[in-house]
């Protein structure tokens, strides 16, 4: 597949994060825990789902360190939870990242990942944080695995 390589300026985000060790099949059950919890909490959440990624160099599909996390929406005085049950907040500090939208399966992200890891290498960068996936249009939205929109970003240093 040809991706589109941006480099690109990913805003500070307040999140929430259901994370640990597990395989990577597992990201819809945690990702529905992570929404229901919120929900039953009454915290308001924006944004599509993201999945972060802490091993990368290590990655194995059936025992991955990540999260999947939802941005909060600050309450009134601008303030969100530390803890909600499991989940904990954390702030994703604004950075920049060599980004690629990928369409179809969740499957086949491994193009768009080899795509990145090759371009980082090839400019001299290195990897400055968890990798993430943001979902941005998937099974939530009613479309057909071959139409999933997926954006992989890989935060960077030069």
């Amino acid at each position: 597949m040809d991706y589109e390589i941006e480099l690109k300026r990913i805003p500070e985000q307040v999140v929430a994060c259901l994370g640990g060790r597990g395989p990577v099949a597992e990201v819809g059950q945690r990702a529905s825990r992570l929404a229901v919890t919120l929900e039953r909490a009454g915290v308001a959440v924006e944004g599509p789902l993201m999945a972060r990624f802490f091993d990368a160099a290590d990655y194995d599909p059936a025992d991955s360190d990540y999260e999947v996390c939802l941005a909060l929406v600050p309450d009134d005085e601008g303030r969100v939870p530390d803890r909600i049950d499991d989940l904990r907040s954390a702030l994703i500090p604004a950075h920049h990242a060599m980004v690629v939208r990928h369409r179809g399966p969740y499957g086949t992200l491994g193009e768009a990942h080899a795509t990145l890891a090759a371009e980082l290498d090839s400019v001299g960068y290195q990897l400055a944080g968890p990798i993430a996936e943001v979902f941005l249009e998937g099974p939530a939205e009613g479309r057909r695995s071959a139409d999933y929109l997926t954006e992989v970003r890989y935060p960077f240093a030069r």
